[in-house]
């Protein structure tokens, strides 16, 4: 059995004397594992009450001093097994203000009840993750998940520990988790459930594909370095204005345009683009091709503010504009804004359309 012994606690207060007394000690001369006794002394005769809980913000007012001397003792009764508390004092002397002492602390004797207290993600992937669950005392228990809040995934943990490690490899990308933990000591006291959730990596297959197009302006040179080169953030994971953003140039000039090349044949089930919504087309074009000769047109009239809005990683707000690709089999993609295409310019200097990122995804998997 796991018990934690205190020896009595004697702690010096505050010892200030600006209105008259000094709280000179106080001792916590007993402590069992449903109470403690408290004594507390001050050089003059003063009254005081004390405020006592598992915490500053749960203390609250446990008794009234109505006994005027410079030796005081509080009784602490219904404390709970193993747990920390803290208390404060506030005395006054007959005539005179009020004056609190600092927060001080002990722990009553015993094992405390089962409690989970956090969960870390230790690795997050497409189909699941790595995570951990901690425990103030040893504990068994049952990691229970699902995209539902029926959980109808179980792992069990039939061995006592403060640490438990969970692998999932059960799930599709970017599908939204719900889990909950029940646990219980040796004692079979139950913790309260625990709940969380978790959202599975996306599962990009453009990331780091080699882009060729004319987006290939540096709007801010003073503030956007010109590397890495501007047409690769197209295709770089990343959501930055100032390192991850691609700009085009001016589309009443000429046709803008991106090419994307994923390395190999792939199925390609969905077409994400991010766009800024400063400065975005309102009509684009979307190609998929397997040998750059022969182009399948999955539309020409796409506008970019009908996406979904989002966030880029800077705090620009973007559009997310979605495009189903049939599930067709292709190794090229080719984004063009027609010249003399409208597009959205927020301000007059304004003559070109940005993007943030150009997102590749497989098909949904078959239930």
């Amino acid at each position: 059995m796991l018990v934690y012994w205190l020896l009595p606690l004697i702690v010096c207060l505050w010892s200030s004397r600006s209105f008259g007394f000094v709280f000179e000690s106080a001792v916590v001369s007993r402590v069992d594992t449903k109470s403690a006794t408290i004594e507390w002394t001050t050089d003059v005769k003063t009254s005081g009450t004390m405020y006592s809980g598992k915490g500053p913000d749960a203390a609250s007012k446990v008794t009234i001093g109505l006994d005027v001397d410079t030796w005081h003792r509080t009784y602490l009764f219904g404390l709970e097994e193993g747990e920390d508390y803290v208390f404060r004092i506030t005395a006054r002397e007959a005539g005179g203000p009020p004056k609190t002492s600092s927060w001080y602390g002990f722990r009553t004797l015993g094992i405390p009840k089962p409690r989970i207290l956090k969960v870390e993600q230790k690795q997050l992937g497409k189909d699941g993750g790595v995570f951990v669950w901690h425990a103030n005392i040893p504990v068994k228990g049952v990691f229970e998940c699902g995209e539902d809040t029926t959980y109808p995934y179980k792992t069990v943990e039939k061995k006592f520990n403060i640490a438990h490690e969970v692998t999932l490899r059960r799930f599709y990308p970017l599908r939204r988790v719900f889990y909950r933990i029940r646990a219980e000591d040796a004692r079979g006291l139950q913790a309260p459930a625990f709940h969380g959730e978790f959202t599975t990596a996306e599962d990009n297959i453009a990331v780091g594909a080699k882009v060729s197009g004319t987006f290939t302006r540096n709007p801010e040179p003073a503030y956007i370095a010109d590397s890495p080169p501007i047409l690769a953030r197209v295709t770089d994971g990343g959501m930055n204005y100032f390192h991850n953003m691609a700009c085009s140039g001016d589309p009443d000039e000429d046709t803008q345009w991106l090419e994307v090349d994923l390395g190999k044949f792939t199925t390609v089930g969905q077409i994400l683009t991010y766009w800024r919504q400063l400065c975005y087309p309102q009509k684009f074009s979307l190609h998929l091709s397997l040998n750059r000769e022969n182009w399948y047109d999955l539309g020409d009239t796409f506008d970019a503010a009908a996406g979904r809005v989002a966030r880029s990683a800077s705090g620009d707000p973007l559009y997310e504009h979605v495009a189903g690709a049939g599930n067709r089999i292709a190794r090229y993609i080719r984004l063009t804004v027609p010249k003399g295409a409208p597009y959205y310019a927020r301000f007059p200097s304004y003559n070109f359309v940005q993007i943030f990122e150009l997102k590749v995804y497989p098909p949904e998997p078959l239930k």
